[in-house]
C-alpha cells in the first residue's frame, strides 16, 4: 500500500513539469529514505522519461553545494529533482543549471509522510492562484512590517524586489518546490530592524519547543536569545556558516490550504498564512548576497502590513483570491 501510495504523489509534481523533458536526473542521498527516489524514477520511466538518481552523502546544513558528480548530473538532465536532506535551490550548483535553462524541484527534507499528506495533496490549480495574488502584493510593496503574539516585529524593505510564485511548477531556469506553495523574495539587504521570534519550526531544528529569539540591526541579527535550540543553532552558524550566515536574506508568504504544522520545515513554511524567513544567502531570489548557508525559521500565526496594508492577520490570509 505505501508504495501504491508514492507512486500515486510522485507523479504529481513530475506531470506539473514534464514539458520539455526527457531526461530527470533525481538527486537524493544517504539521509532519505531510498523508496521516495526510487518512486520518482519508476513514475519517470512509466511517463516515458528518462530517470537517473544519484546519491551522495547528506550535506550537514541548508545552502551548503552537493558534490561535484551531482553537479555535473544536473546539467544532463531538462528536469532536476532533488530530494535531499538539505536545501539545494540557495547553491551555485543551481544556479549554474538555470543559466543554462534547466527546471528545478526542489523536495529538501522529504519523507514518506510528506510526499503523500498533508501539503503534496493539495489542488495544485488552487495552489496556483492564491500564489499569484499573494507574489502580486508583495511585489507592488514598498515595506513589510511583520508581528507576532511570540514578541516578533520587524520592518525591513522589498522595493524593487520581486516575490516568485512557488506552486509546483518549474519553468525553464526558475525555482519550484515538492510539496509547494508559498510566494518569497529577497529582503533589500541591510534594511531590516527589530525584534525576530522563530516560533513555529527551523531547519536543522524542527519544530521548536521554546521560541528562538533573534535582535535585528542593520539587515543582519545582531544576537540570538532562547533555550537549548538557540544555542544549538549559533553553533550551527559559527561551525558552518560564514560572514554572511545572519544576513536577513529572504522573506516568504505561505499558501498552501493542505500544509499542517510540522516538524518539517519544507511543510509547515508553505502553511496558508504562515511567514518563513531565510538567513543567508538570497542570490537564487534577486538579492546581493551570498553565503555558504540559507536557513529557513517559521512564524506560525503571524500579522503581516505590506505599505501599511494589513495582509494577515494572526496566520489568517485577508486577501481575496
Amino acid at each position: 500500500m505505501k508504495m501504491i501510495e508514492l507512486i500515486k504523489y510522485a507523479k504529481v509534481p513530475i506531470e506539473l513539469n514534464r514539458d520539455g523533458v526527457t531526461e530527470v536526473a533525481i538527486l537524493t542521498d544517504t539521509g532519505r529514505e531510498p523508496e521516495i527516489a526510487e518512486a520518482f524514477a519508476a513514475v519517470a520511466y512509466e511517463m516515458g522519461l528518462e530517470p537517473t538518481i544519484v546519491t551522495m552523502i547528506a550535506r550537514p546544513v541548508h545552502g551548503l553545494e552537493p558534490t561535484a558528480v551531482m553537479a555535473q548530473a544536473v546539467l544532463g538532465s531538462q528536469l532536476m529533482l532533488f530530494a535531499t536532506s538539505t536545501g539545494m535551490a540557495h547553491t551555485e550548483c543551481v544556479r549554474n543549471a538555470f543559466k543554462a535553462g534547466k527546471k528545478y524541484l526542489g523536495m529538501p527534507g522529504i519523507t514518506i509522510d510528506t510526499l503523500t499528506r498533508g501539503a503534496a495533496t493539495a489542488d495544485y490549480k488552487e495552489v496556483g492562484r492564491i500564489t499569484a495574488v499573494v507574489a502580486e502584493i508583495l511585489s507592488e510593496g514598498y515595506e513589510v512590517h511583520i508581528t507576532s503574539e511570540f514578541g516578533t516585529d520587524l520592518t525591513f524593505s522589498i522595493e524593487g524586489r520581486k516575490a516568485a510564485e512557488l506552486a509546483g511548477v518549474s519553468k525553464p531556469g526558475g525555482i519550484a518546490a515538492f510539496p509547494d506553495g508559498e510566494a518569497p523574495m529577497a529582503a533589500v539587504e541591510g534594511t531590516a530592524n527589530g525584534t525576530l521570534v522563530i516560533d513555529s519550526s527551523i531547519h536543522q531544528l524542527g519544530r521548536v519547543k521554546e521560541p528562538v529569539r533573534m535582535s535585528v540591526e542593520k539587515g543582519f541579527v545582531s544576537k540570538i536569545e532562547g533555550g537549548a535550540e538557540a544555542e544549538i543553532f549559533t553553533n550551527i552558524i559559527k561551525t558552518r556558516g560564514d560572514k554572511n550566515s545572519l544576513n536577513i536574506g529572504e522573506f516568504a508568504v505561505g499558501t498552501n490550504p493542505c500544509a499542517r504544522a510540522s516538524d518539517n520545515v519544507s511543510e509547515d513554511k508553505k502553511r496558508l498564512g504562515s511567514i518563513h524567513i531565510g538567513l543567508g544567502d538570497n542570490m537564487t531570489l534577486g538579492g546581493n548576497t551570498p553565503s555558504s548557508t540559507h536557513i529557513d525559521g517559521v512564524l506560525g500565526f503571524p500579522s503581516l502590513w505590506v505599505d501599511k496594508k494589513q495582509i494577515i492577520d494572526k496566520g489568517k490570509l485577508l486577501v481575496k483570491y
